[in-house]
């Protein structure tokens, strides 16, 4: 496709009949992720129900919660893998860079989560862009850079042009998806601390939560890291197993509401989060268990997002487990096998292959190994890296039923 062909896109607008609009979106997948990625300009003079066109959009409820919904009216699909949408715009302070923002929804619930990244549905907004002709493919690689407002983190995109053509991307396979697909390197910048500032954010290697050894660690994402042996569980659990054992569940959301009161964790607008809100977050902290490998790997996980066992390893929480798996101290570094120690002195990259029910997820991390003054590790960390695939599903109008009488007249103008 031609940039000529799809700025359209760019150029179109809502469009209200009756009670219906007509809204602009591409479908999309990014790594194992699936949603929307959608133009901030679409948005102009709507903001203030950008939130219900991406409800109604979605397919989650107008307000409040509604259980078992199967978001049969939308777009979602249940998971929260399937449940995100992207909103791209020029980075006005740095031309070639562009924002990004993440709204990420969860199936019953009507609250939005604006606080957190997702490195897997990332990968799909180099394509988007090169699609719409805001990047020219450049012969032999196209980079681009994104800065998510979430997070303030910036990811450097790596995209194979070996043609300088869109239709000529180099494909890669990754866990969990079939088939081959465009590819594209992401490269996390400066991702420690990306919540709380810290690489580890309880002051310690290790905590002692509900009798387990877990390790709180901040890198792209903050999650809280435990041994597979202390759960009494083999680490090879199936993922519809695990979402099974609601005791299991509840003993991981003990864990992880005391250890994000621990890390201090905080909404987007700064207020510490509370115990009840932690219990009910769909995205922080994120929850791993980890065992010895068995398939030529690293170390072996099971992750969660968390209130779900994921299908495979969420990218941002892959980076996070790579360098805790180089951090001396931590419950994954105790657990991990065959990884050489980062040096003391200058930066080295290290490649961490993570066994996942998906496949093997390997991440690539660059940096050093440090001392602080009072003898905790810590870790200088340029980037870290991942390759993903993407493809467009489709693009077009999303029509939204049943719009609420402000956004008709908004839409009409």
């Amino acid at each position: 496709m031609s940039a000529k062909q799809a700025s359209g896109y760019l150029i179109a607008k809502p469009v209200a009949q009756g009670n219906t609009v007509l809204f602009p979106v591409f479908y999309m997948r990014g790594g194992t992720s699936t949603g929307l990625v959608m133009w901030e300009d679409h948005f102009g003079g709507l903001a203030e129900f950008k939130e219900e066109i991406i409800r109604k959009i979605m397919g989650v409820p107008d307000a409040g919660e509604r259980k078992g919904n199967k978001q049969i009216t939308g777009l979602g699909r249940g998971v929260t893998t399937s449940n995100k949408v992207f909103i791209v715009e020029p980075h006005v302070q740095e031309p070639g860079v562009f924002k990004t923002t993440l709204a990420q929804l969860a199936a019953e619930k009507s609250a939005i989560d604006w606080s957190v990244n997702c490195g897997n549905m990332s990968a799909a907004i180099p394509l988007f862009l090169m699609a719409n002709g805001l990047v020219k493919p450049k012969k032999g690689m196209t980079q681009v850079s994104l800065f998510n407002t979430n997070t303030q983190v910036t990811t450097d995109c790596r995209v194979p042009t070996p043609t300088g053509q869109i239709d000529g991307i180099s494909l890669t396979e990754i866990p969990g998806v079939m088939g081959a697909f465009p590819g594209v390197e992401l490269s996390l910048r400066n991702p420690i601390g990306a919540k709380t500032g810290q690489l580890l954010p309880t002051g310690a290697a290790k905590d002692v939560i509900d009798g387990l050894e877990v390790s709180c660690v901040d890198v792209a994402v903050p999650m809280v890291i435990l041994k597979a042996e202390q759960l009494g569980l083999a680490g090879d659990e199936s993922i519809d197993s695990l979402n099974a054992n609601k005791a299991l569940i509840e003993r991981l959301r003990s864990v992880w509401i005391q250890a994000g009161l621990k890390m201090g964790l905080k909404t987007k607008s700064g207020v510490p989060m509370t115990a009840e809100q932690l219990a009910v977050s769909e995205t922080i902290p994120k929850v791993c268990f980890v065992s010895k490998p068995t398939q030529g790997g690293h170390i072996r996980v099971r992750y969660f997002t968390p209130q779900q066992a994921h299908n495979s390893l969420a990218v941002t929480g892959g980076c996070c487990l790579a360098a805790a798996c180089l951090i001396p101290g931590t419950t994954a570094h105790d657990v991990a096998q065959g990884l050489a120690p980062l040096s003391t002195k200058v930066d080295e990259e290290r490649m961490v292959a993570m066994e996942n029910p998906a496949g093997i997820l390997r991440a690539r991390v660059y940096g050093h190994l440090m001392a602080k003054a009072n003898g905790l590790p810590d870790l200088a960390l340029p980037w870290a890296a991942y390759e993903r695939s993407a493809q467009i599903f489709m693009q077009g109008y999303a029509q939204i039923y049943n719009a609420s009488k402000g956004l008709v007249q908004a839409v009409m103008g």
